[in-house]
Protein backbone atom coordinates (compact mmCIF):
# COMPACT_ATOMS: atom_id res chain seq x y z
CA UNK A 1 0.00 0.00 0.00
CA UNK A 2 2.16 2.80 -1.35
CA UNK A 3 5.09 3.68 0.84
CA UNK A 4 3.92 1.80 3.94
CA UNK A 5 5.89 -1.21 4.97
CA UNK A 6 4.26 -4.58 5.56
CA UNK A 7 4.93 -4.68 9.29
CA UNK A 8 3.19 -1.35 9.84
CA UNK A 9 0.14 -2.55 7.93
CA UNK A 10 -0.02 -5.78 9.93
CA UNK A 11 0.22 -3.96 13.25
CA UNK A 12 -2.45 -1.46 12.18
CA UNK A 13 -4.99 -4.12 11.31
CA UNK A 14 -4.28 -6.30 14.33
CA UNK A 15 -4.95 -3.28 16.54
CA UNK A 16 -8.10 -2.53 14.54
CA UNK A 17 -9.29 -6.11 14.99
CA UNK A 18 -8.75 -6.01 18.76
CA UNK A 19 -10.51 -2.65 18.95
CA UNK A 20 -13.55 -3.97 17.08
CA UNK A 21 -13.88 -6.96 19.42
CA UNK A 22 -13.46 -4.83 22.55
CA UNK A 23 -15.54 -1.75 21.68
CA UNK A 24 -18.37 -3.23 19.67
CA UNK A 25 -18.87 -6.27 21.92
CA UNK A 26 -19.74 -8.37 18.86
CA UNK A 27 -19.09 -12.00 18.15
CA UNK A 28 -15.68 -13.17 17.06
CA UNK A 29 -17.09 -14.23 13.68
CA UNK A 30 -18.63 -10.79 13.06
CA UNK A 31 -15.42 -9.08 14.12
CA UNK A 32 -13.44 -11.23 11.68
CA UNK A 33 -15.84 -10.22 8.88
CA UNK A 34 -15.41 -6.50 9.59
CA UNK A 35 -11.66 -6.97 9.95
CA UNK A 36 -11.32 -8.77 6.61
CA UNK A 37 -13.48 -6.20 4.82
CA UNK A 38 -11.27 -3.34 6.01
CA UNK A 39 -8.10 -5.30 5.30
CA UNK A 40 -9.22 -6.10 1.75
CA UNK A 41 -10.18 -2.48 1.10
CA UNK A 42 -6.80 -1.18 2.24
CA UNK A 43 -4.87 -3.85 0.37
CA UNK A 44 -6.65 -2.74 -2.81
CA UNK A 45 -6.26 0.95 -1.95
CA UNK A 46 -10.04 1.36 -1.78
CA UNK A 47 -12.61 2.52 0.75
CA UNK A 48 -15.88 1.01 1.92
CA UNK A 49 -18.98 2.86 0.70
CA UNK A 50 -21.47 3.58 3.52
CA UNK A 51 -25.10 2.61 2.89
CA UNK A 52 -27.21 5.31 1.28
CA UNK A 53 -30.08 6.63 3.36
CA UNK A 54 -33.84 6.81 2.81
CA UNK A 55 -36.63 9.32 3.27
CA UNK A 56 -37.60 9.38 6.94
CA UNK A 57 -34.10 8.51 8.18
CA UNK A 58 -32.46 10.45 11.01
CA UNK A 59 -29.59 12.79 10.14
CA UNK A 60 -27.31 14.09 12.88
CA UNK A 61 -26.10 17.70 12.83
CA UNK A 62 -22.71 18.08 14.51
CA UNK A 63 -20.19 20.87 15.10
CA UNK A 64 -16.63 19.46 15.15
CA UNK A 65 -14.97 22.78 14.34
CA UNK A 66 -15.98 26.43 14.87
CA UNK A 67 -19.42 27.35 16.17
CA UNK A 68 -21.94 29.21 14.01
CA UNK A 69 -22.31 32.73 15.34
CA UNK A 70 -25.67 33.41 13.66
CA UNK A 71 -28.11 31.49 15.87
CA UNK A 72 -30.78 31.52 13.13
CA UNK A 73 -28.73 29.31 10.78
CA UNK A 74 -29.19 25.98 12.59
CA UNK A 75 -33.02 26.22 12.83
CA UNK A 76 -33.15 27.13 9.11
CA UNK A 77 -30.84 24.24 8.23
CA UNK A 78 -32.92 21.78 10.27
CA UNK A 79 -36.05 23.03 8.51
CA UNK A 80 -34.40 22.35 5.16
CA UNK A 81 -33.31 18.87 6.25
CA UNK A 82 -36.97 18.18 7.11
CA UNK A 83 -38.06 19.50 3.71
CA UNK A 84 -35.60 17.06 2.17
CA UNK A 85 -37.50 14.26 3.89
CA UNK A 86 -35.08 13.50 6.71
CA UNK A 87 -35.35 13.87 10.49
CA UNK A 88 -32.65 16.18 11.91
CA UNK A 89 -31.26 15.59 15.38
CA UNK A 90 -28.85 18.08 16.94
CA UNK A 91 -25.63 17.07 18.62
CA UNK A 92 -25.02 18.74 21.99
CA UNK A 93 -22.58 21.28 20.48
CA UNK A 94 -24.41 22.04 17.22
CA UNK A 95 -26.51 24.97 18.44
CA UNK A 96 -24.54 25.78 21.55
CA UNK A 97 -23.79 29.45 22.14
CA UNK A 98 -21.15 30.07 24.78
CA UNK A 99 -22.17 33.20 26.75
CA UNK A 100 -18.56 34.29 27.15
CA UNK A 101 -18.11 34.32 23.35
CA UNK A 102 -21.41 35.90 22.41
CA UNK A 103 -20.14 39.46 21.90
CA UNK A 104 -16.69 38.60 20.57
CA UNK A 105 -15.72 39.72 17.08
CA UNK A 106 -13.90 36.51 16.16
CA UNK A 107 -14.88 32.88 15.73
CA UNK A 108 -14.73 30.37 18.55
CA UNK A 109 -14.89 26.60 18.89
CA UNK A 110 -18.21 24.81 19.27
CA UNK A 111 -16.83 23.10 22.37
CA UNK A 112 -13.65 21.71 23.86
CA UNK A 113 -11.76 19.15 21.76
CA UNK A 114 -13.12 16.40 24.00
CA UNK A 115 -16.71 17.67 23.68
CA UNK A 116 -16.48 17.90 19.90
CA UNK A 117 -14.87 14.46 19.59
CA UNK A 118 -17.53 12.98 21.87
CA UNK A 119 -20.28 14.52 19.74
CA UNK A 120 -18.74 13.04 16.61
CA UNK A 121 -18.49 9.62 18.24
CA UNK A 122 -22.12 9.85 19.33
CA UNK A 123 -23.22 10.56 15.74
CA UNK A 124 -21.25 7.61 14.35
CA UNK A 125 -22.29 5.18 17.07
CA UNK A 126 -25.98 6.06 17.58
CA UNK A 127 -27.94 3.33 15.75
CA UNK A 128 -30.81 5.68 14.85
CA UNK A 129 -28.48 8.09 13.02
CA UNK A 130 -28.04 7.16 9.36
CA UNK A 131 -25.96 10.13 8.10
CA UNK A 132 -24.07 13.10 9.54
CA UNK A 133 -23.92 16.73 8.36
CA UNK A 134 -21.46 19.22 9.86
CA UNK A 135 -22.55 22.74 10.76
CA UNK A 136 -19.47 24.55 9.42
CA UNK A 137 -15.70 24.42 9.11
CA UNK A 138 -13.27 27.13 10.15
CA UNK A 139 -10.66 25.54 12.38
CA UNK A 140 -10.41 22.96 15.14
CA UNK A 141 -10.74 19.45 13.71
CA UNK A 142 -6.97 18.97 13.89
CA UNK A 143 -7.39 19.07 17.68
CA UNK A 144 -9.38 15.82 17.42
CA UNK A 145 -6.57 13.80 15.81
CA UNK A 146 -5.39 12.12 18.99
CA UNK A 147 -8.98 11.58 20.19
CA UNK A 148 -10.35 9.71 17.16
CA UNK A 149 -7.94 7.35 15.35
CA UNK A 150 -8.44 6.76 11.64
CA UNK A 151 -9.30 3.10 12.24
CA UNK A 152 -12.42 4.19 14.16
CA UNK A 153 -14.41 5.36 11.16
CA UNK A 154 -14.70 2.04 9.33
CA UNK A 155 -16.20 0.51 12.47
CA UNK A 156 -19.30 2.70 11.99
CA UNK A 157 -19.83 3.20 8.23
CA UNK A 158 -22.05 6.26 7.74
CA UNK A 159 -21.99 9.15 5.30
CA UNK A 160 -20.50 12.34 6.75
CA UNK A 161 -20.86 15.62 4.86
CA UNK A 162 -18.55 18.62 5.15
CA UNK A 163 -15.70 20.56 3.58
CA UNK A 164 -13.07 23.17 4.44
CA UNK A 165 -11.73 22.30 7.92
CA UNK A 166 -13.79 19.08 7.79
CA UNK A 167 -11.13 17.90 5.31
CA UNK A 168 -9.35 16.51 8.39
CA UNK A 169 -12.26 14.20 9.20
CA UNK A 170 -12.73 13.18 5.56
CA UNK A 171 -9.03 12.30 5.41
CA UNK A 172 -9.39 10.29 8.61
CA UNK A 173 -12.31 8.40 7.09
CA UNK A 174 -10.39 7.66 3.90
CA UNK A 175 -7.30 6.46 5.76
CA UNK A 176 -9.57 4.37 7.96
CA UNK A 177 -11.09 2.77 4.86
CA UNK A 178 -14.39 4.71 4.60
CA UNK A 179 -15.79 7.10 1.98
CA UNK A 180 -17.14 10.54 2.89
CA UNK A 181 -18.84 13.45 1.12
CA UNK A 182 -17.12 16.77 0.44
CA UNK A 183 -20.23 18.96 0.23
CA UNK A 184 -22.37 21.76 1.58
CA UNK A 185 -22.84 22.09 5.33
CA UNK A 186 -25.50 23.86 7.41
CA UNK A 187 -23.64 27.16 7.05
CA UNK A 188 -23.99 26.83 3.26
CA UNK A 189 -27.43 25.42 2.52
CA UNK A 190 -28.91 27.08 5.61
CA UNK A 191 -28.43 30.43 3.91
CA UNK A 192 -29.52 29.30 0.44
CA UNK A 193 -32.80 27.65 1.42
CA UNK A 194 -31.33 24.31 0.30
CA UNK A 195 -32.64 24.85 -3.24
CA UNK A 196 -29.35 25.61 -4.99
CA UNK A 197 -28.08 22.95 -7.39
CA UNK A 198 -25.14 21.88 -5.22
CA UNK A 199 -27.25 21.41 -2.07
CA UNK A 200 -29.90 19.47 -3.97
CA UNK A 201 -27.18 17.29 -5.50
CA UNK A 202 -25.76 16.65 -2.03
CA UNK A 203 -29.19 15.63 -0.73
CA UNK A 204 -29.69 13.35 -3.75
CA UNK A 205 -26.26 11.81 -3.24
CA UNK A 206 -27.23 10.80 0.29
CA UNK A 207 -30.20 9.02 -1.29
CA UNK A 208 -27.96 7.19 -3.76
CA UNK A 209 -28.09 9.41 -6.86
CA UNK A 210 -24.47 9.45 -8.04
CA UNK A 211 -23.44 12.69 -9.78
CA UNK A 212 -21.57 12.81 -13.07
CA UNK A 213 -19.57 15.87 -14.06
CA UNK A 214 -18.76 17.23 -17.51
CA UNK A 215 -16.83 20.50 -17.49
CA UNK A 216 -15.95 22.93 -20.27
CA UNK A 217 -12.39 23.11 -21.49
CA UNK A 218 -10.01 25.37 -19.56
CA UNK A 219 -6.84 26.88 -20.97
CA UNK A 220 -4.81 25.50 -18.05
CA UNK A 221 -5.98 21.89 -18.50
CA UNK A 222 -3.49 19.07 -19.01
CA UNK A 223 -4.86 16.34 -21.24
CA UNK A 224 -4.95 12.65 -20.44
CA UNK A 225 -6.77 9.84 -18.65
CA UNK A 226 -6.35 8.75 -15.03
CA UNK A 227 -8.11 6.57 -12.48
CA UNK A 228 -7.72 6.28 -8.73
CA UNK A 229 -9.12 6.99 -5.29
CA UNK A 230 -10.27 10.61 -4.94
CA UNK A 231 -8.46 12.29 -2.03
CA UNK A 232 -7.68 15.80 -0.83
CA UNK A 233 -9.90 18.79 -0.12
CA UNK A 234 -8.84 22.08 1.41
CA UNK A 235 -5.14 22.25 0.61
CA UNK A 236 -3.75 23.89 3.74
CA UNK A 237 -5.83 21.52 5.89
CA UNK A 238 -4.71 18.20 4.39
CA UNK A 239 -1.11 19.38 4.07
CA UNK A 240 -0.97 19.66 7.87
CA UNK A 241 -1.71 15.93 8.05
CA UNK A 242 1.37 14.82 6.13
CA UNK A 243 3.31 11.98 7.79
CA UNK A 244 0.45 11.24 10.20
CA UNK A 245 -2.03 8.34 10.04
CA UNK A 246 -4.40 10.77 8.29
CA UNK A 247 -2.02 11.47 5.37
CA UNK A 248 -4.06 10.74 2.22
CA UNK A 249 -1.19 11.92 0.03
CA UNK A 250 0.82 8.88 1.16
CA UNK A 251 -1.44 6.59 -0.89
CA UNK A 252 -0.34 5.54 -4.36
CA UNK A 253 -2.49 5.80 -7.46
CA UNK A 254 -4.86 8.55 -6.34
CA UNK A 255 -6.64 11.49 -7.96
CA UNK A 256 -5.88 14.63 -5.93
CA UNK A 257 -8.59 17.26 -5.46
CA UNK A 258 -7.48 20.72 -4.31
CA UNK A 259 -9.41 23.83 -3.29
CA UNK A 260 -8.40 26.86 -1.26
CA UNK A 261 -9.74 30.13 0.15
CA UNK A 262 -8.15 33.40 1.24
CA UNK A 263 -4.58 32.17 0.85
CA UNK A 264 -1.85 34.10 -0.92
CA UNK A 265 -0.40 32.74 -4.12
CA UNK A 266 2.96 32.22 -2.46
CA UNK A 267 1.27 30.18 0.30
CA UNK A 268 -0.29 27.89 -2.31
CA UNK A 269 3.08 27.70 -4.05
CA UNK A 270 4.66 26.63 -0.76
CA UNK A 271 2.00 23.96 -0.22
CA UNK A 272 2.59 22.52 -3.70
CA UNK A 273 6.35 22.51 -3.15
CA UNK A 274 5.76 20.62 0.12
CA UNK A 275 3.99 17.91 -1.84
CA UNK A 276 6.86 17.86 -4.30
CA UNK A 277 9.76 17.66 -1.84
CA UNK A 278 7.95 15.04 0.24
CA UNK A 279 7.76 12.84 -2.85
CA UNK A 280 3.97 12.92 -3.09
CA UNK A 281 3.51 14.11 -6.69
CA UNK A 282 4.37 10.70 -8.25
CA UNK A 283 1.51 9.19 -6.18
CA UNK A 284 -1.12 11.05 -8.21
CA UNK A 285 -2.76 9.67 -11.36
CA UNK A 286 -4.51 12.98 -11.92
CA UNK A 287 -5.29 16.34 -10.32
CA UNK A 288 -8.63 18.15 -10.06
CA UNK A 289 -8.42 21.86 -9.26
CA UNK A 290 -11.51 23.23 -7.56
CA UNK A 291 -12.26 26.81 -6.57
CA UNK A 292 -9.49 29.16 -5.44
CA UNK A 293 -11.63 31.79 -3.75
CA UNK A 294 -10.30 35.19 -2.73
CA UNK A 295 -6.70 34.06 -3.23
CA UNK A 296 -4.12 36.80 -3.68
CA UNK A 297 -2.02 37.53 -6.76
CA UNK A 298 1.32 38.16 -5.09
CA UNK A 299 3.46 36.19 -7.57
CA UNK A 300 3.98 36.89 -11.30
CA UNK A 301 1.19 34.60 -12.54
CA UNK A 302 -2.23 35.46 -13.89
CA UNK A 303 -3.88 33.31 -11.23
CA UNK A 304 -3.37 30.12 -9.20
CA UNK A 305 -4.44 27.92 -12.10
CA UNK A 306 -1.76 29.36 -14.40
CA UNK A 307 0.86 28.94 -11.67
CA UNK A 308 -0.02 25.28 -11.13
CA UNK A 309 -0.17 24.73 -14.89
CA UNK A 310 3.54 25.53 -15.00
CA UNK A 311 4.29 23.09 -12.20
CA UNK A 312 2.28 20.22 -13.68
CA UNK A 313 4.00 20.40 -17.07
CA UNK A 314 5.72 17.13 -17.88
CA UNK A 315 3.99 15.07 -15.19
CA UNK A 316 2.12 13.07 -17.81
CA UNK A 317 -1.15 13.06 -15.83
CA UNK A 318 -4.50 14.78 -16.53
CA UNK A 319 -5.14 18.07 -14.74
CA UNK A 320 -8.70 19.38 -14.67
CA UNK A 321 -9.29 23.07 -13.93
CA UNK A 322 -12.40 24.89 -12.80
CA UNK A 323 -14.25 22.13 -10.98
CA UNK A 324 -17.10 23.92 -9.11
CA UNK A 325 -16.31 22.77 -5.60
CA UNK A 326 -14.86 24.61 -2.63
CA UNK A 327 -15.55 27.98 -1.05
CA UNK A 328 -17.10 29.63 -4.11
CA UNK A 329 -20.77 30.21 -4.86
CA UNK A 330 -21.17 26.62 -6.09
CA UNK A 331 -19.88 23.64 -4.10
CA UNK A 332 -20.84 20.49 -5.96
CA UNK A 333 -20.62 17.32 -3.84
CA UNK A 334 -17.86 14.80 -4.43
CA UNK A 335 -17.22 11.43 -2.82
CA UNK A 336 -13.84 11.38 -1.12
CA UNK A 337 -12.32 7.91 -1.00
CA UNK A 338 -14.25 6.73 -4.07
CA UNK A 339 -12.53 5.51 -7.20
CA UNK A 340 -12.97 7.96 -10.07
CA UNK A 341 -12.16 8.15 -13.74
CA UNK A 342 -10.78 11.49 -14.95
CA UNK A 343 -10.61 12.34 -18.66
CA UNK A 344 -9.30 15.71 -19.82
CA UNK A 345 -9.28 16.62 -23.50
CA UNK A 346 -9.55 19.72 -25.71
CA UNK A 347 -13.32 19.25 -25.50
CA UNK A 348 -13.36 19.51 -21.70
CA UNK A 349 -13.16 17.29 -18.63
CA UNK A 350 -15.25 14.30 -17.61
CA UNK A 351 -15.38 12.87 -14.07
CA UNK A 352 -17.12 9.57 -13.43
CA UNK A 353 -17.30 7.41 -10.30
CA UNK A 354 -16.35 3.75 -10.36
CA UNK A 355 -18.33 2.41 -7.42
CA UNK A 356 -19.16 -1.06 -6.13
CA UNK A 357 -22.56 -2.47 -6.97
CA UNK A 358 -25.30 -1.54 -4.54
CA UNK A 359 -28.62 -3.21 -3.86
Amino acid sequence: MGTRVSKMILVFFVLLFLRIVDMRKISLLSAVAVFLQALTAHAQNTCVMPPFIHTGDTVAVVAPSFAIRDTSVIPRACSIIREWGFVPVLGPNAAQVHPEYKDMKFDHYAGTPYERASELRWAFEAPEVKAIICTRGGYGTIQLLDLIPAAYYSEHPKWLVGYSDITTILAGENMGGLMGIHGNMCSSFGGKKGADSASVAMRNLLLGVIPEYDLPAHECDRYGHGEGMLVGGNMITFEALMDTEYDVTSLDGTILFIEEVEETMHAIDRLYQMLKVRGRIPHFNGIILGEFTKCGKDLPYEDVEHMLMQYTAGLGIPVCNGFPSGHGKVNQPIIMGAKVSLDVSPDGSRIRYILPETE
